[in-house]
């Protein structure tokens, strides 16, 4: 066989959740419902739909590779110029590019335990160092915590807030005071993959910081990443982006695959943005939705992390048994990766969140 690189026998692949599909074959059911990846239950914007309709009998032509459309309509939505944006085969794929350009030369990224698993694989893959700074006993973050594990070698810091799997966010108070003290050599990836659902509750727009809205706030290297997987309900097709000042996005840029988002995507993409609608739909859905959850585990008595995201981490006995026996009931969740016997639930629609608890009752009370 030929060599690889050694760094690379340790790296363990990303498993996504289960699809429906699989889940249907394997287990001969008819009927399964999957609440296991943040997917948004009620689809995305017939405008959307209609728009990729029109568009398809264009899939022969290359998309264009600096979605400009989709770019100018972006600059306007967040007050941003244009060419503070730059656009990923989802924000998944822009985590990649900052790995590549920052940490490809052994320099050290830091994220609290339990942040989306990405971070520490696209770390390690592109040479870095990975660290993780330990969460409270409640599963909270301290941001003031960083400055302990912060080494002459670090040069990223990564944050999702909301985070996945826990739910957690910190506030906007915190980011600023945290903010003031972070060193200018070090670049904040801001993941705001489920703003959209914790905008209302006090969570800050980190955009907000890269506008330079409060004078008070010294000018530091941060880049927010957005994508339209989550409120919008475009997983399918793979786009996201990111917000910062120009020098960090022009370097981006040099690593950018070319044709990187693609035609459809970018349609969708610019459609879902002006159906703001659907995304206050969506949201206001979604908080009816995590209220049904959290009185029906509360009724099973089942211990859970109040969420700032369109999910819930809840603790079972035995999480890896609960989440086979789910599964052969027909209903898809997913392990929280790094947390022992918990297990995230999306929200999902009424029905579906009614499954879901019926489902796992049936799992509590035979146990």
């Amino acid at each position: 066989m030929i060599n690889y690189p050694d760094f690379l026998k340790n790296i363990q692949t990303y498993k996504p959740g289960k699809p429906v599909e699989e889940v249907k074959r394997e287990l001969g059911l008819k009927e399964v419902i999957k609440l296991a990846s943040n997917e948004n239950p009620f689809g995305c914007s017939l405008s959307v739909k209609r728009a990729v309709e029109r568009e398809a009998v264009n899939i022969n032509f290359y998309p264009d590779g600096g979605a400009y459309y989709l770019r100018e309509a972006l600059s306007d939505f967040h007050s941003v110029e244009p060419d503070q944006i730059i656009f990923g085969n989802g924000s998944n794929e822009i985590i990649d590019m900052i790995g590549r350009v920052f940490l490809s030369d052994g320099s050290e990224a830091l994220a609290f335990e339990g942040s989306f698993v990405v971070y520490k694989l696209v770390t390690e893959i592109s040479g870095g160092i990975f660290r993780e700074i330990p969460l409270e006993c409640d599963l909270s973050r301290d941001l003031n915590k960083i400055f302990d594990y912060i080494t002459e070698r670090t040069k990223v810091i990564f944050i999702d807030n909301p985070c996945n799997p826990t739910g957690f966010a910190n506030k906007k108070e915190e980011f600023e005071s945290f903010l003031k003290d972070l060193p200018d050599n070090i670049l904040l990836v801001l993941d705001e993959a489920y703003f959209e659902y914790a905008k209302e509750h006090g969570v800050p727009d980190g955009i907000n910081y890269i506008r330079r809205i409060n004078p008070d706030i010294p000018e530091k290297n941060i880049i927010v990443l957005r994508t339209f997987s989550k409120v919008y309900g475009l997983a399918g097709l793979r786009i996201g982006y990111g917000i910062s000042n120009r020098e960090i996005i022009e370097v981006l840029e040099k690593v950018r695959q070319p044709f990187n988002t693609n035609h459809l995507a970018q349609v969708a993409a610019l459609e879902a943005l002006k159906d703001q609608d659907f995304v206050r739909f969506s949201v206001e859905m979604n908080e009816k939705g995590k209220l049904q959850i959290y009185e029906g585990l509360e009724r099973l008595d089942v211990h859970f992390i109040p969420s700032y995201g369109n999910f819930v981490m809840f603790k079972v006995d035995d999480g890896e048994r609960v989440y086979k026996e789910l599964m052969k009931k027909g209903v898809i969740v997913r392990p929280a990766f790094g947390f022992d016997n918990y297990l995230r639930v999306s929200i999902g629609r009424e029905d579906q969140n009614k499954i879901f608890l019926e489902k796992l009752g049936e799992i509590i009370s035979k146990c």
